[in-house]
């Protein structure tokens, strides 16, 4: 009975080593794959800026946000429903909760780009939903509990967009160099009152250099 229970632990602990690896095997993939992705997602954005009609911009974004968020909503109730812990959990094998992480990740980068880049246009069709603006913050918490799986600019690019909707407290030398007004941003993201100049304090005549006879 002791050898017996010798070699299923044995079994075990090789079993569970074979899946640690095969996972971090997979989590490096998938990083380089990601870093791909947002590469083409940054490409199809540029394009996107060349359009410079604001109702096709708009109408654009908001069939891209009703995408987005149905992917995120249906990815969410996914992950919830896995054993998947996200910031605990090792990178899953299980194809359905891999897609289901890889979904939020690239779809709450892909937009936070968008929110960056088109503040008002994007303002403006996540408040015909205040469902999307809910589950924004959702996904970009979520993220923030993966982010090693992410790269620096897409991390930065998330914080930006948090702090572009005010969903968090903007840092005091945060501006969005994409709005026509730049950092003449109030707290409230609504364009700051210009200071007003100082007054010139008027000089009285000058004496002057040549003694008059």
């Amino acid at each position: 009975m002791k050898i017996k229970t010798i070699i299923l632990v044995l079994f075990v602990v090789n079993f569970s080593f074979a899946q640690s690896n095969e996972a971090e095997i997979a989590e490096q993939i998938y990083k380089k794959l990601f870093k791909r992705q947002r590469a083409e997602q940054l490409e199809a954005i540029k394009s996107f800026r060349k359009i410079s009609s604001y109702e096709k911009q708009y109408s654009m974004i908001m069939l891209m946000a009703e995408k987005v968020f149905t992917v995120i909503q249906d990815s969410r109730a996914t992950i919830e429903a896995s054993p998947y812990i996200p910031g605990v959990s090792d990178f899953p094998l299980d194809d359905r909760i891999k897609d289901a992480l890889s979904n939020i990740l690239e779809n709450t980068a892909l937009f936070s780009d968008i929110i960056l880049r088109f503040p008002d246009i994007s303002i403006s069709v996540l408040k015909t939903n205040n469902n999307w603006d809910v589950l924004l913050q959702w996904s970009i918490a979520f993220c923030n509990q993966v982010r090693y799986l992410l790269d620096n600019s897409t991390i930065k690019a998330m914080s930006f967009a948090s702090q572009e909707l005010n969903h968090v407290e903007r840092n005091p030398n945060y501006f969005n160099p994409y709005r026509k007004q730049g950092p003449e941003l109030d707290q409230e993201g609504n364009p700051s009152k210009a200071k007003k100049k100082k007054k010139e304090i008027k000089k009285g005549p000058r004496l002057s250099t040549h003694s008059e006879l």
